[in-house]
């Protein structure tokens, strides 16, 4: 969900657009039976970055149909529950992306379920070859106004972690 965000930089070029090449977000949800983790390697969006001056942006979006936890019926759970027809995307828009050496500190706007909360998140940076970000952040599902499911009367944990990987040219 995520969604997730980013960062900048190949060192010759003053001010550039990057589009995701390649990325993939993960989500891990937990109850008392048992853990999982969600897969969705359809992040879509483009990261700006201007080595001039700190103008840097990320906008980024993914979508809910395209997680996978390995079992269709908590994914069909899942897409009743944040409301997927409603609200079929989870968008990310940054405000502030600071360079710290090899990580990148990043503030930004997380909209899910029809919902936007300012999140922070600190990602590794990769600039080898093109663009690499690796990085993660917490969410609880009240925020966002997503009632947890239950299973056998017991909610799943409302803090979900976010994982995310972006390759960019």
């Amino acid at each position: 969900m995520i969604l997730i965000l980013i960062v900048l930089s190949l060192s010759l070029v003053s001010a550039q657009t990057y589009e995701i090449k390649g990325a993939q977000v993960k989500y891990y949800g937990s109850h008392v039976f048992g853990d999982w983790i969600g897969i969705s390697n359809d992040l879509n969006g483009s990261i700006f970055y201007d080595k001039n001056n700190s103008n840097h942006k990320a906008e980024l979006q993914v979508a809910l149909r395209s997680l996978d936890s390995r079992n269709s019926n908590r994914d069909s759970n899942m897409l009743t529950y944040t409301e997927a027809l409603d609200f079929p995307l989870v968008k990310f828009k940054s405000k502030i992306i600071i360079m710290d050496g090899d990580y990148v500190k990043i503030k930004g706007e997380l909209s899910f379920h029809g919902v936007t909360n300012t999140i922070n998140s600190t990602a590794k940076i990769n600039m080898l070859d093109g663009l690499e970000v690796d990085g993660a952040f917490l969410i609880n599902l009240n925020d966002y106004n997503v009632d947890p499911p239950t299973l056998m009367l017991i909610r799943i944990d409302d803090i979900i972690k976010i994982e995310y990987f972006i390759s960019a040219n």
